[in-house]
């Protein structure tokens, strides 16, 4: 595949504006990245190399079907009703090693590492993994219409919300 150098400029623009966003809890900014029927999924690890596949029927992480559960997870945060998100970390998301994976249509495959950077009263963490996007064109812009979140993580301490992978 050669590679559209203005396609990947647009991709890691889209990437770091989402990492910036969380960083600052640019709430809606963030929100506006998303497709309304966007995949959010966080699977689980089942064995050494294995993670779940269907949220439907497996453990999962986290996993919402739409952009409106990801407003609704915004809400509970903005209107401090996730005592578990009480008080916010600060986050310091890196996003590297982008790659486009796939084209066809109006769609962008896309993955990519990275690590988050979290501090807050509960103490320090730093978390890393794999993203797997599919990125979609809509109204002359990319959108995010689906997010797999891989953590490499075997044993998770503390919370786990949307800002903090």
């Amino acid at each position: 595949m050669g590679i559209d150098t203005d396609l990947y400029a647009q991709v890691c623009t889209l990437l770091a504006k989402e990492a910036l966003y969380l960083d600052e809890k640019n709430w809606d900014a963030w929100l506006e990245l998303f497709a309304p029927d966007v995949e959010y999924f966080v699977p689980a690890w089942i064995s050494e190399d294995a993670l779940t596949t269907d949220p439907s029927t497996q453990l999962c992480l986290m996993h919402m079907d739409s952009r409106l559960g990801l407003e609704e997870r915004v809400f509970r945060i903005r209107s401090r009703d996730s005592f578990a998100s009480l008080p916010l970390d600060r986050t310091s998301h890196q996003t590297s090693n982008v790659l486009i994976t796939g084209l066809a249509g109006d769609e962008v495959e896309v993955s990519a590492s990275w690590l988050v950077h979290c501090v807050g009263p509960r103490g320090d963490a730093t978390r890393g993994g794999r993203y797997y996007y599919t990125l979609r064109r809509m109204a002359g812009e990319l959108k995010i219409a689906r997010k797999h979140i891989v953590m490499i993580d075997e044993k998770i301490e503390g919370t786990v919300d949307v800002y903090h992978i």
